[in-house]
């Protein structure tokens, strides 16, 4: 007996269909300059995030996260940098969800 299982999702958690959307990204620098940019999701989940961004972020820096959907509403998360690899002169970051203010 043949058993499909190529259309069941693993994960245990909620994954959202992000992919290849711009959400916006703010952190600040060592310096204390305020960062803006926008990046595109390459792909996010319910613990975490990773998106292609134009230069790097620094792992451990927390940044604000923002998601808006097709009609203008935002929705803003905090997450960490966990990592990020430098891919043909841009950057992917991977990022985990963290609450407001969570230092490390």
């Amino acid at each position: 007996m043949h058993e499909q299982t190529s259309n069941i999702e693993k994960r245990r958690s909620l994954r959202l269909d992000m992919e290849k959307e711009l959400i916006g990204l703010e952190w600040q620098c060592e310096d204390g300059k305020i960062i803006k940019r926008q990046a595109m999701c390459i792909d996010v989940s319910n613990g975490g995030l990773k998106v292609n961004i134009d230069r790097p972020i620094i792992t451990n820096q927390p940044v604000k996260v923002t998601f808006r959907d097709k009609l203008g509403a935002s929705n803003q998360f905090y997450a960490r940098v966990l990592r990020e690899t430098e891919v043909h002169d841009w950057y992917d970051v991977a990022m985990i969800f963290v609450e407001q203010g969570e230092d490390k």
